[in-house]
């Protein structure tokens, strides 16, 4: 058997959360959820709303995770070190 660690939390934009840098997260509704093996590496992302009006394309940072995107807007865990916005 594996141990998995479980995160199944309401985030908001801005805010940090440390996953594996090999699970695949989703957000739905302001709840970020994600299942991976307890002895995975882990990086600390900051959950981070991209917009791409009138494009159907979009830049992110290297190693970003796209956890879902509708319409205009993506929501993304960026890597904290990658990670330019004010987050205060």
């Amino acid at each position: 058997m594996i141990a998995l660690r479980v995160i199944d939390k309401q985030i908001e934009v801005f805010e940090p959360v440390t996953v594996s840098v090999d699970c695949t997260p989703e957000y739905d509704d302001g709840r970020l959820t994600v299942a991976y093996a307890e002895n995975d590496d882990e990086r600390e992302y900051v959950f981070s709303v991209y917009r791409f009006e009138d494009s159907d394309t979009f830049e992110v940072p290297e190693g970003s995770k796209i956890c879902n995107f509708t319409g205009d807007m993506a929501h993304v865990l960026t890597p904290i070190e990658a990670y330019e916005g004010d987050r205060t």
